[in-house]
């Protein structure tokens, strides 16, 4: 899988601001349509996450009447709603070449993810939230850790804590989080001393960061499995084979 860059020019300082502007936009959508081409399969794959997922929150909203009296369930499934909302913003940052900034986005989704975890089973973190508290992430993650040691075998707080773990590598704004847009030789050289604006695209980058909004996709799943009951197994079974395939995703990078 080829590691080159589609669209980069250099033309920051030899153009007007506003040709600049203009060429940033046009490679974003030369990215955009090459993408498409080129990820098919991978596009696909975090579609079919991303659908199974529209189709959990719509059996939850058919069944509204049995649970918004209850404050936890309330909470959570506003953390649910708007976890999509990032994964969806995360689908066309991916597409467009925004590679780093899209990490941001999975950031968001784990703040998200995590608290749903929390209002699910804490009325008392649900109602500080619908009261319009300000509930910091660090108190969320001692919860969790508490959570996680009454009962070690909860395998959904294992995967959530050590996604986070994996992503908190990269995502904030410390000198590595700056390798994917000026790559790790002489880093601290090129930092505020060079401009690299608009997406950076390539098949590789393009597939490693669809894997890992996947990945994302999947932790929530794995939430809503738990929340939403389904006796069929169909829902089951789709997501076994969503997160099959992405296993072999990650294999294969």
């Amino acid at each position: 899988m080829g590691n080159e860059i589609w669209h980069l020019t250099d033309d920051f300082n030899k153009l007007p601001a506003r040709d600049v502007l203009k060429n940033i936009l046009r490679d974003d959508r030369k990215n955009y349509d090459r993408a498409e081409l080129e990820l098919a399969e991978d596009i696909e794959l975090m579609d079919d996450a991303i659908t199974l997922y529209i189709e959990s929150l719509q059996a939850a909203f058919r069944l509204i009447h049995e649970w918004k009296s209850n404050i936890c369930n309330q909470a959570a499934i506003a953390m649910v709603v708007s976890t999509l909302n990032y994964i969806l913003l995360a689908r066309y940052g991916i597409l467009l070449g925004y590679y780093p900034e899209v990490r941001d986005l999975l950031r968001g989704c784990y703040e998200r993810l995590s608290r749903c975890c929390v209002f699910f089973v804490d009325d008392k973190a649900a109602r500080r939230f619908l009261s319009g508290e300000q509930i910091k992430q660090a108190e969320v993650d001692r919860e969790l850790s508490r959570l996680e040691s009454l009962d070690k075998s909860n395998e959904v707080l294992k995967s959530l804590r050590a996604y986070y773990g994996f992503l908190s590598e990269s995502i904030h704004p410390n000198l590595k989080s700056f390798e994917a847009r000026y790559g790790e030789k002489d880093l601290a050289e090129k930092v505020g001393l060079q401009c690299v604006f608009g997406g950076l695209m390539s098949s590789k980058l393009g597939h490693v960061c669809i894997v890992r909004t996947v990945q994302t996709v999947l932790s929530t799943l794995r939430i809503l499995g738990i929340m939403i009951h389904d006796e069929s197994g169909g829902w089951v079974k789709e997501y076994q084979q969503i997160s099959r395939r992405c296993d072999e995703m990650v294999n294969s990078l």
